[in-house]
């Protein structure tokens, strides 16, 4: 028996093709959706609502034979309700859903996702256009494991199949949402995880120049005074005119004040990558009072 304290819902997914008119669909590709149904559920709660979380999944067939499959879910009463980000259940009107937004994206892929000050992520596309979304939503759309589950749910059975429809219903058979034939290949698979999660942070630190280069932007590297060695570019124009005037009042050993930005680089599955950037020497810091960067 499911806990007292899980809420149960219910929802409907069908396939209307040609094939399915008699009430008969392929099994093996019927069964593989119903247990990518439960990956990307499950999967989709530990996501939204963290690794402790609770769902319970049941099938309750209509009829023998019937393409049309109900199932029963059993969810923690606490926390976001992973069936409405999916959009396996109605939502109100304008609330984006994990469904919704690949119809939306349709073939385009997604190049970058970087979070906004409202909460939400900007996502880039292929097409260099741009769509905010919830970070729910865009973190679900974004996982290769997910997008795996849905090719399998919706894309794998009606593939190739003339006139063919992916149907979700809800509790009393009404269908909801329709993903049509040309619709299909909007929820294929991801084939490599491409996306990007891009974080810039501007900061204000005092470091020392370990290693320089009069010359140009590369080949800089500070050490800051609370931590390791870091590369950065050199994107101070004015700073690398002064010290090329007077390069005889610059000592590597003095202690600077500089406003650098550090962008982070997500790729999903992978180590997050940092690239520095010294925007501005704000002055010497150092006892000898040296006038060189005011």
């Amino acid at each position: 028996m499911p806990s007292s304290e899980l809420t149960k819902h219910t929802f409907q997914i069908s396939y209307d093709t040609d094939e399915t008119k008699d009430h008969t669909i392929d099994a093996r590709k019927l069964g593989l959706a119903i247990v990518s149904t439960s990956d990307a559920l499950k999967n989709a709660d530990k996501i939204i609502n963290g690794e402790s979380s609770e769902v319970e999944l049941d099938v309750k067939a209509h009829s023998e034979g019937s393409f049309v499959v109900e199932f029963v879910t059993y969810l923690n009463n606490s926390g976001v309700n992973p069936l409405s980000i999916l959009g396996l259940i109605p939502v109100t009107a304008g609330t984006a859903t994990v469904f919704g937004a690949l119809k939306q994206l349709g073939e385009r892929k997604i190049k970058m996702m970087q979070p906004t000050a409202s909460g939400k992520a900007k996502l880039t596309l292929s097409d260099k256009t741009e769509i905010e979304l919830p970070q729910n939503v865009a973190d679900l759309i974004s996982s290769k494991v997910m997008r795996d589950s849905i090719d399998t749910i919706v894309k794998a059975p009606l593939d190739g199949v003339k006139d063919a429809k992916f149907i979700i219903k809800d509790e009393n058979g009404s269908d909801f949402f329709t993903v049509e034939e040309t619709e299909v290949s909007s929820y294929t698979k991801m084939q490599q995880n491409i996306v990007d999660e891009v974080t810039e942070i501007d900061e204000t630190k005092n470091v020392k120049f370990i290693h320089v280069n009069f010359e140009g932007a590369s080949g800089w590297k500070v050490r800051y005074t609370d931590g390791e060695p870091v590369t950065v570019k050199m994107k101070d124009e004015a700073f690398l005119e002064r010290i090329n005037k007077d390069k005889e009042n610059f000592s590597k050993g003095d202690t600077f004040a500089v406003k650098i930005k550090t962008t982070k680089t997500h790729r999903h599955g992978t180590t997050p990558l940092y690239s520095r950037e010294l925007i501005e020497v704000l002055r010497n810091r150092t006892e000898k009072g040296r006038q060189l960067a005011k």
